[in-house]
Formats: structure tokens, C-alpha cells, sequence
């Protein structure tokens, strides 16, 4: 795939600033073309770029900007584009095996990718520990940089292990894998938020699959129970929404850190803390609810990945988890996350939530 200066102009100005590097010699036209800014000298000539746009019109600048990172997007896709092919194209025989960092939720998202990829195939699973992915603190995250630590490992490994069509699950130790599902970090127009995860994957390695089904199994079923699930991770909260209206509904059940819990606990004081010894227990508990509620964490990316009934508490500023296929609901309004939950509790049984009750006829009164 040849890379065009035409195809990527993003405005006349920005290009012609562009071609004039290449005819100056500075940048030369094929290494334009086929690789782009992505060593450091062209890194920091490109951010020399930038600022002169930045000193002239901050528009101009942004156009720049998204131009570079075009290139660069194909460059770094192609150098990986035949190795993908091969691999594809290659007899069906033997096993596949995959890499991931981490984060955990995003490892559950990357699953309909791997299964696609492995076309019947058992497949083997290499965890990266402790890659610094993340630009969170501590405090923003309990594992600060790192995608996956071993402890965050030793909680995945018997959730995966219950997976049929994965053969095995390691620690990486610098293995040669088939597929690295952490290429798309390197992709600078696969941008983490924006999109929807899955798809990130089907973008990079040219595949699809139903997300409209289950894609992870827990043997046997959990029993069905008349509850309401929630969790709510310190980040990817939005503003705009509010538990409160979920007092008086008798008792709730909260999964997540003991931190997220107490934080929850002042809002619902009726919530009851769901420790789980692994993700493979938090799975089954997420599966037995009647309706699960939670943001934009592992836990959700569970219940997306069963299809339990569930709502998610949208990010304004990364909506990047889209719920797709059974009773699903997204809640990024006050108005419409209640109306939901009324909602989704009438369609999976009988009768309604008595907190619910009294607000529908407060507003009818």
C-alpha cells in the first residue's frame, strides 16, 4: 500500500508546507511516502513543523498534526501488514498464539479478535507483565503505569483457563507469538478515545465478529438471582450522573475495591460488598444479576462480554465501550439512566422497583 501525499492532504497550506520540506531535500520524497515522521530527527523536524503552523494559526497546526499521524499510521500498519497476511494465509494446522499487556478490560475486548484469528484453532495466551501502557498515578489507577501486574495476572488466569478455545495461558517471557495484540498502541490514529474497542482490533488485523454474542463462557451457568449488580471504578465517572435515586431499593449488591465501595457506600447505604477471591468469581457474580449497572471498567467489559442486562455509565470525554446486542443501555443523561433501569428491570421479571414506583407517580402527580 503506497501512501499519497493527495490522499492525506489535509488542507492547502498544511500541504504545501509538507511538499515544500520534501522538495527542499530535507525530507526525502519516498521516505515520505512510505514511512513518514517516525524517527527521532523527523520527530523533532515535525515538531519544529507544528510549532511554526502553531505561530500562524492553530487550525493550520492541528491539520499538520493530523497528517503526521496519518503517515505515520501507515507506515508503522505496513511494516506489519505482510507479516499479518502470512500468518493468515498459512495452513490451519498447529496452534496460534497471542500477546496482551493489559489492561484487563481491554483484554476482554480483545477476545472476538483473537477468536476470529484463530479460526477454530486452540490458541495460546501470553500475558505482558508490569509494561508501563498507562499514563495514570496510583491514585488514579491500583496499578499506576502498568497494564498488568502479577498479581492483576493471578486474578485473570482462571477466567481465561475456563476458556475452551484457549489451550494455555503464560506470562510472556519474550516468546515469539503470532499475533501482538498491543500493536494497535502504536498506531497513532487508533486513539484510545474514540471508537469502540473491539474494534480496534478488527481495524488492525483485518478481521470481525458478532459482538452481538457471548464470547465468554462460565461453566456451569450462574444461578439467575432478583438483583441489581453495580460497580463504579474512581475513573471514567460522569458528572452528570447520579446512584442516589437507587436508595430505598432494597439491598444492592457493589463488586470492585474496597475504596470504590466505601465511596459508593455514603450514596446507597443498603449496598452489600461482593468480594471476589478471582475475575472467574467476579464473572459469576456479574452473570447471576437480574441487571448489571457500571462504568467504563473490567467489570462491564464482563457483562458486555456474557450479555447480561446491563447499563453503562458513559464518559463524556472517552465513550469508547459501546454496548452491543441483548438487553443493553447506555446512560449518559440522569433522565434517561432511571428510565432505563425501570425499564430494563421490567423486561428481565416481574414487578418493579419500589423507589422507582414512587418517583414514576411523583411525576405523574
Amino acid at each position: 500500500m503506497r501512501v499519497s501525499i493527495d490522499t492525506l492532504r489535509p488542507g492547502i497550506l498544511a500541504g504545501l508546507l509538507a511538499s515544500i520540506w520534501v522538495r527542499l531535500g530535507l525530507v526525502k520524497e519516498q521516505k515520505y511516502h512510505d514511512n513518514g515522521w517516525d524517527s527521532y530527527a523527523e520527530k523533532v523536524q515535525f515538531k519544529m513543523l507544528i510549532l511554526g503552523f502553531g505561530l500562524l494559526s492553530r487550525k493550520y497546526a492541528e491539520q499538520l498534526k493530523q497528517m503526521g499521524n496519518e503517515i505515520r499510521s501507515a507506515r508503522i500498519f505496513n511494516r506489519y501488514r505482510n507479516e499479518f497476511e502470512s500468518k493468515w494465509l498459512r495452513s490451519l494446522s498447529g496452534e496460534v498464539s497471542f500477546k496482551h499487556s493489559g489492561n484487563a478490560g481491554d483484554l476482554i475486548y480483545a477476545m472476538p479478535a483473537m477468536k476470529a484469528l484463530s479460526r477454530g484453532r486452540s490458541a495460546k495466551l501470553y500475558l505482558k507483565l508490569d509494561a508501563p501502557i498507562n499514563g495514570w498515578s496510583a491514585k488514579e489507577h491500583p496499578l499506576g503505569r502498568s497494564g498488568l501486574t502479577a498479581e492483576m495476572a493471578n486474578h485473570l488466569m482462571p477466567l481465561l483457563k475456563e476458556q475452551t478455545w484457549l489451550s494455555s495461558v503464560q506470562n510472556h517471557k519474550d516468546e515469539p507469538v503470532d499475533y501482538d495484540m498491543d500493536i494497535f498502541r502504536k498506531i497513532p490514529n487508533i486513539r484510545g478515545e474514540r471508537g469502540s474497542i473491539p474494534h480496534w482490533y478488527f481495524w488492525l488485523f483485518g478481521v470481525s465478529s458478532d459482538l452481538s454474542q457471548p464470547w465468554i463462557e462460565i461453566r456451569p451457568p450462574s444461578l439467575a438471582r432478583n438483583k441489581i449488580v453495580l460497580a463504579r471504578s474512581s475513573r471514567y465517572r460522569n458528572p452528570s450522573i447520579n446512584y442516589s435515586f437507587l436508595r430505598g431499593m432494597g439491598e444492592l449488591d457493589f463488586v470492585g475495591t474496597q475504596s470504590e465501595f466505601q465511596d459508593m457506600l455514603r450514596i446507597l447505604p443498603q449496598l452489600r460488598h461482593v468480594e471476589c477471591a478471582d475475575f472467574l468469581q467476579l464473572a459469576r457474580v456479574i452473570n447471576s444479576a437480574r441487571l448489571f449497572i457500571g462504568n467504563q471498567s473490567l467489570p462491564f467489559a464482563l457483562a458486555e462480554a456474557m450479555k447480561v442486562p446491563r447499563i453503562v455509565e458513559i464518559y463524556p470525554p472517552i465513550p469508547n465501550v459501546i454496548p452491543t446486542g441483548g438487553q443493553a443501555g447506555e446512560a449518559f443523561f440522569q433522565a434517561n439512566f432511571e428510565m432505563l433501569v425501570e425499564r430494563f428491570w421490567q423486561a428481565t421479571g416481574p414487578g418493579r422497583l419500589p423507589a422507582l414506583e414512587r418517583m414514576i407517580t411523583d411525576r405523574v402527580v
